[in-house]
């Protein structure tokens, strides 16, 4: 129901200003110090959310070190790139192969004999049909008629998906066109070879190069090698051989690539030390010198011990030694190939000492990483990161209760605006009812004036 505001008519007082100081008043300790203290507790969260996110970069680098196979990554080079190219992957073990080219695989390719002065030309006087196979695959028909042109039988080719692709090439020029098909298979070797079964057209269609499968001789091996491609990967364990032209022999190496190894533990140094740089940023406390005062800022961090603990913890993860029961190798300490704290409570990375490590120990500093079979420095790490968002785990208990906050300040807002609503909605109805006494005493002495004759003596 609305409320008529008199506004001190009969008064004479400001009644709507003394309502709204009121009001204000009112709304300040209902409604604004909750509001303040939302602010504060959004930023808790939004930071804790940001810290979560820092602690998932450091968990992904980690996570690049901790299988044994690969936490050391390797690179293959070869000693003639015209003849063949070399990419090491897992399982790559350092060595050097030696290898001879004798053959490369190939497509098998049909083409036609016959010209055609335009793409657009018939290829058949009457009705028939055109077919072949691939290797041992179903045979494939298309059937043709008079109007069947050389540019619609290629796209007729194409669209049945059965392993060749079909395109139609002018060899001639644009004064003298010689329009002819060409039918290739889509992979090389000779399980791939293409048969003309039937050819109505006037093409003359037929394998102008036959299907060949790549051939090469390892070193050590009497009997040459075969293989359908000419990209070769279950020669030389976790290496991936480019055949590109007979020749050789040329000489694959594969070694350690120490800068592939750098790069993986500099990136766990750069996302911890993102992480250290980012709770000191926002566990700053400072104090407003240039006001009366003299407020205290505390960053959204600033007294969150299970911030602080959780950094602590995982900088332990990292430091600490490996136990003589985990470790086989020369190394138990990450601080031993280069890895060390410095007083800030950041990490630091000597490059030198680094590859100094992988020349002496290479299996040692691998164990170091990730242990085979006891676990290593970053799976300890990987162990522990993974553990905080689990269900019931650190992070996410935290995370939880951040926004459990957020949302009771939210719920007290509420019904602090309602509170407000109400005291006004009071304050109105009073103020209204004075002014409303106030006039009728008014009245009343107006009316005892009048009766004893204006007279006040």
């Amino acid at each position: 129901m609305a409320t008529i505001s008199i506004g001190g008519l009969a008064t004479g007082l400001d009644t709507n200003a003394i309502m709204s100081q009121l009001v204000a008043l009112e709304r300040r300790r209902a409604v604004d110090l909750l509001r303040v203290e939302q602010s504060t507790a959004e930023s808790r969260q939004t930071a804790l959310a940001a810290f979560s996110g820092k602690l998932a970069t450091v968990l992904s680098a980690v996570d690049k070190l901790r299988d044994p196979t690969s936490a050391v990554a390797r690179t293959a080079t070869t000693s003639d790139a015209d003849v063949l190219g070399a990419s090491a992957g897992t399982g790559a073990q350092n060595g050097s192969t030696e290898i001879t080219v004798h053959q490369l695989a190939r497509a098998s390719i049909a083409t036609s004999a016959t010209a055609k002065s335009s793409a657009s030309a018939t290829v058949a006087a009457s009705a028939g049909t055109f077919s072949f196979q691939v290797g041992d695959g179903d045979v494939q028909s298309i059937s043709i008629d008079a109007t069947t042109t050389l540019e619609g039988l290629a796209g007729a080719i194409n669209g049945l998906g059965a392993g060749a692709s079909a395109t139609v090439v002018n060899l001639g020029t644009g004064a003298s066109p010689d329009y002819r098909l060409r039918v290739a298979s889509s992979e090389t070797g000779s399980s791939n070879a293409i048969t003309i079964v039937d050819d109505d057209t006037d093409l003359g269609v037929a394998v102008t190069q036959t299907a060949l499968d790549a051939s090469f001789s390892v070193r050590g091996f009497a009997t040459p090698f075969t293989r359908e491609s000419n990209v070769v990967n279950d020669v030389i364990p976790g290496v991936t051989l480019s055949l590109r032209d007979a020749g050789g022999p040329a000489t694959v190496v594969v070694s350690t690539d120490a800068d592939a190894v750098h790069k993986s533990v500099e990136s766990v140094v750069n996302a911890f030390n993102d992480l250290v740089a980012f709770v000191n940023q926002q566990s700053q406390v400072t104090q407003d010198t240039g006001s009366d005062d003299r407020d205290v800022i505390a960053g959204p961090l600033a007294f969150d011990g299970t911030v602080r603990g959780i950094l602590q913890s995982l900088r332990t993860s990292l430091t600490g030694a490996l136990g003589e029961d985990e470790t086989s190798g020369d190394f138990s300490l990450l601080a031993e190939v280069g890895v060390t704290s410095t007083r800030d409570g950041t990490l630091t990375l000597d490059r030198s000492k680094l590859e100094a490590a992988l020349a002496s120990d290479e299996a040692g500093v691998s164990e170091l990483f990730g242990g085979a079979a006891s676990g290593g420095v970053f799976d300890r790490v990987h162990d522990y990161l993974t553990s905080l968002n689990q269900a019931g785990g650190i992070l996410e208990v935290r995370t939880r209760s951040a926004a459990a906050a957020v949302d009771d300040l939210q719920d007290r807002i509420d019904a602090g605006e309602r509170q407000v609503a109400a005291f006004e909605q009071n304050l109105r109805e009073t103020f209204t009812n004075l002014e409303l006494l106030v006039s009728r005493l008014q009245s009343q002495s107006s009316f005892l004036l009048s009766a004893l004759g204006g007279s006040t003596r």
